[in-house]
């Protein structure tokens, strides 16, 4: 039963009960979504407080605890975005920090580097280049030698 039951002919005939609650309706939703932001902001910037103090004691990118910072912050935008109908990309733009935090949790790929290598390429280039120096003091010794003969 959406409609009041009046008298005929009264000012109140054919007028939901929904559209007399629209206005504080809209008021407690606009209310609950500013607290829930605020609430969302707050637990951004803790998060990534915390992030940062894991980075600055030698915590490596990728690591659980930046997994579960960003699980715990993720899980509150999704819940945000649902409520307000946001779009989650819209809210990363928003949340720099949380950006940030995406990213020590999932850092990109990197190239390996080979230690191997670089050092099997010190050790040739290293008896390569004594055997070179040795070569060429030989060959000046040995034009020297014939230098000498020459004037002597």
């Amino acid at each position: 039963m959406e409609e009041f039951i009046t008298k005929k002919g009264s000012m109140a005939e054919g007028v939901r009960v929904t559209d007399y609650l629209l206005p504080v309706t809209s008021l407690y939703k606009s209310l609950k979504l500013g607290w829930q932001w605020r609430h969302l902001k707050w637990a951004v910037a803790a998060a990534s407080e915390a992030a940062q103090g894991h980075e600055a004691n030698g915590v490596r990118p990728g690591a659980q605890e930046f997994k579960t910072l960003y699980n715990e912050v993720a899980k509150n935008v999704q819940d945000y975005s649902h409520a307000s109908g946001i779009p989650i990309d819209t809210l990363k733009a928003k949340l720099p920090a949380l950006c940030a935090i995406d990213r020590l949790a999932n850092p990109e790929a990197s190239v390996p580097h080979n230690r191997l290598g670089l050092t099997l390429c010190v050790v040739i280039a290293s008896v390569l280049g004594s055997i070179g120096i040795g070569v060429l003091i030989g060959l000046g010794a040995g034009m020297a030698h014939w230098i000498a003969r020459l004037f002597a």
